[in-house]
Order: structure tokens, then C-alpha cells, then sequence
């Protein structure tokens, strides 16, 4: 039986939270989260992260977030090969393409991207270096920047655990067009599935890619899809909370530039302490 991405959402939540895999100052047991809070890869600071990356000591849960995966991307006929973006991506591709092809009955082709030599945030970063420099990565062997093997007429889909904006997603895709045009092969790569999405606006985000203006991204409208809704289903994890806990995250995703502040993440931060 296929579920819709709803159903699944509302299966999955509880357990990532009670699993802790998502986190929160509230929650976590990493002494340094506890202190500090998180800063996510755009640079803002964060009350909470969610974390695929050790989900494997989560069989069951593991699996279910492949299966949800699996089921919603079971309904996209026009994707040949989905690409992973390191880290998390990668075992979650692994597990989404088992889990296609048991419950969906559907071969997914799969593959990863590796690591920039340098971390970049911002796409225009990105694309310059990718400018500079050869598409060998470390100097023998054979590894790529992109670990797949693609097609001419492939239609690639970006891969991934969760989003707060479409940065990293655009990055990889980014790579996977250059990697492509280094090997001479025509492919298309309008599409981004992941688990969940902590920033609402992405899917619009994702159309509105059509209008960048620096060709050199490649503009096209982004066909963004997702499991979770992390505001839509916050409610469910309220009798779970401590309702300070339950106070700061849902305050935190009406107004996330109000916690840039040091004085308001040191309340933050003070408060999760004597709730803990």
C-alpha cells in the first residue's frame, strides 16, 4: 500500500522527535547543543536541527523514512536517477531505492555528490569555483564530484534529507550540470525530493528559480517535493514538549530573524536549562 506524503508525515514525526533525530536545546543530549544551539549551513542560528546522518541505529524508523521517500517519489515518471547530496543524502538514497523497488515494484538509479574543496554557501560561490578548477577530485583513482553515471536525455533529480532553503539543493544541482557538461552528456535536472522542509516558501523558491538572473546557474523552474511540513505538523509534537520548549520552537518558526539576536539565544539558551 502507497501512502500519501500526509499520512506519512504523520507517522514519522513523533518518532523523529522521540528518537532524537530531531533535535532541540530542550532535548538533545550533546553538551555543546545544550550551550550553544545550532547554526545551520546558510549561518543562522537555530533552537533545533534535524539529523539523518546516524539514523541507521534506527532500523525500523530508517526504514519508514525510505519507504516515504520511496512512496512519494513513486509518483514522478520522468525521473531516471536521483543524486544524493553528501552526507545525509547518501545512505537515504541507498535505503529509498531498496525500498522503491519492494514496495513500488520501481529500479531507481542512484548516485552521490562528493564535497566541494572549499565549503560554499552561496550558489554564485559555487559556480565560480566549479570554474576553476579540473573534475578530478583527489589526484588517483577514479572519483567524481558526482558518483553516478549519467545518461545522455537523463532526467536527474536532487536528493536529500530536509531543507530550510533551496542553497545546498541548487549547489548540488549546480554540480551535477557541470559534472555532466565535463563528460559531454545532455541531461535535464529540474526536480528536488527530501524528507523534511523547515522552511516554508521553498516550493514557490523553487518556481521562481526560472528568474535568476545569472544564466550561469542554469535557471529553470524547481520542482520541489517533500514528506514533512515541519510547521504544519509542529501541533503534533506539543504534548511531547516541555511547553517552554513547545513555545520557543513554534515562536522560532513565525519569526526566525528575531533569534539572530545574542541576548534572545542566551534567553533561549537559559531557559531550555531549567526546563531540561
Amino acid at each position: 500500500m502507497v501512502y500519501t506524503s500526509e499520512e506519512w508525515a504523520g507517522r514519522l514525526l513523533v518518532h523523529l522527535y522521540k528518537e532524537r533525530y530531531i533535535q532541540t536545546i530542550g532535548n538533545t543530549t550533546d553538551p555543546d547543543k545544550q550551550r550553544n544551539g545550532w547554526v545551520l549551513k546558510s549561518g543562522m542560528w537555530a533552537p533545533w536541527f534535524f539529523d539523518m546522518r546516524s539514523m541507521g541505529d534506527s532500523p525500523q524508523l530508517f526504514f519508514d523514512g525510505c519507504c516515504a521517500m520511496a512512496d512519494m517519489i513513486s509518483g514522478h515518471d520522468d525521473v531516471d536517477v536521483l543524486i544524493g547530496i553528501e552526507m545525509a543524502g547518501i545512505n537515504l538514497s541507498g535505503g529509498m531505492a531498496v525500498a522503491s523497488k519492494i514496495r513500488n515494484y520501481i529500479d531507481r538509479r542512484i548516485g552521490y555528490t562528493r564535497p566541494l574543496p572549499k565549503k560554499m554557501r552561496k550558489q554564485i560561490e559555487a559556480m565560480q569555483l566549479l570554474q576553476s578548477i579540473g573534475s578530478d577530485v583527489a589526484g588517483y583513482g577514479q572519483k567524481g564530484f558526482v558518483e553516478a553515471r549519467l545518461r545522455d536525455g537523463d532526467r536527474v533529480a536532487i536528493f536529500d534529507d530536509m531543507a530550510t532553503n533551496l542553497g545546498s539543493k541548487v549547489i548540488a544541482r549546480q554540480i551535477v550540470l557541470w559534472v555532466a557538461e565535463q563528460k559531454g552528456v545532455a541531461i535535464e535536472c529540474n526536480k528536488v525530493f527530501y524528507l523534511l522542509n523547515r522552511g516554508k516558501g521553498n516550493r514557490q523558491a523553487g518556481l521562481d528559480f526560472a528568474n535568476e538572473p545569472e544564466q550561469g546557474l542554469h535557471p529553470a523552474p524547481l520542482d520541489v517535493n517533500y514528506v514533512i511540513e515541519f510547521d504544519d505538523h509542529l501541533p503534533g509534537l506539543e504534548g511531547m514538549m516541555h511547553p517552554e520548549e513547545f513555545a520557543v520552537i513554534s515562536d522560532f518558526q513565525k519569526d526566525t530573524a528575531r533569534f539572530q539576536d545574542k541576548p534572545e539565544q542566551k534567553r533561549v539558551i537559559e531557559l531550555a536549562a531549567k526546563t531540561r
